[in-house]
């Protein structure tokens, strides 16, 4: 068994020299020259010697070709087996804590091409975000990159679907409610205040006119499409289903719309220009891991 890098078999002038013990830095390889039944490499150096081809691939298998009917020399039939599920989490960079934000069954090769648009993010926040390989409950080397969180406008959303306001959108005065007894004693000049409970929440109006989704791009108003929308944000709306309401000054609610919507029209538009008003109670904190699973705006693990 030969082993060699970066030479010509039996044609170059050092053919008969040691094969280098260490090379750094290896970035490409390239097989020419002759007929070859296997190629494996492996970051394992402590491997013996040996003429059995390997066949099974390890963690320390980088490259292994059967050349097979074909060129594959990746792992990706490997892994289907040593995988049952990705999922995916989200953490403020330099944070400590992760939201699991969705999990990925993994039964064939074409379960690992996916698209996941996170639309819980808060803006103005550098996120982690990590794909975690899962073998059954058990869970794999974290893959992790960086994204910055930046957009433009208001937006109410759940794990599948989201909208924007970007024109005309106005808040109410946002409500900070508690839950405070005040007890008048006879007898005393002062009243005995009492709050047996935690209660905090915000409660508050979004107003914002709804145009058809592709009005930004030449300023033209789609009257059929901008009323389908209209149909549709209301349908989304009144499903008493939790939502995540947040805008690009960071504000960022856990939210179920908790009233009658109203639809307003500028009638110097011909009723084409439609402003859509809906109230809303904060049902918990959309930074909390258990908040989002008790609203099921992700699903629990």
């Amino acid at each position: 068994m030969f082993q060699f890098i970066g030479y010509n078999f039996f044609s170059d002038g050092d053919c008969l020299s040691n094969a280098p013990a260490n090379v750094n830095n290896i970035t490409t390889v390239e097989l020419r020259n002759a007929i070859w039944d296997h190629f494996n490499v492996t970051r394992n150096t402590d491997t013996p010697v040996s003429q059995d081809i390997p066949t099974q691939w390890d963690y320390d298998t980088i490259m292994n070709a059967d050349f097979n009917g074909d060129l594959d020399a990746g792992n990706i039939d490997w892994i289907i087996n040593e995988i049952t599920a990705i999922e995916i989490k989200r953490r403020i960079a330099g944070g400590y804590e992760w939201i699991t934000l969705a999990r990925v069954p993994i039964n064939k090769v074409e379960d690992l091409t996916f698209v996941f648009n996170d639309n819980l993010n808060a803006y103005g926040v550098q996120y982690e975000y990590a794909f975690v390989p899962i073998l059954e409950d058990v869970e794999g080397e974290y893959i992790i990159n960086t994204i910055y969180s930046k957009f433009n406008g208001v937006f109410v959303a759940d794990l599948d679907t989201i909208y924007k306001f970007l024109y005309g959108v106005e808040y109410s005065n946002n409500t900070r409610n508690q839950q405070i007894g005040t007890f008048e004693v006879l007898g005393k000049k002062y009243p005995v205040i009492v709050a047996n409970g935690n209660l905090a929440y915000e409660t508050g109006s979004v107003t914002g006119i709804v145009l058809n989704d592709n009005f930004e791009d030449g300023n033209v108003i789609d009257r059929v499409a901008t009323t389908k929308k209209l149909n549709e944000m209301k349908d989304f709306l009144t499903n008493k289903r939790a939502k995540v309401l947040k805008d690009y000054n960071s504000n960022i609610w856990l939210v179920v719309v908790t009233d009658n919507l109203t639809v307003t029209y500028d009638n110097s538009f011909g009723q084409g220009v439609p402003s859509l008003t809906f109230n809303w109670t904060q049902i918990g904190d959309a930074n909390k891991q258990q908040d989002l699973y008790n609203s099921g705006l992700v699903k629990e693990v």
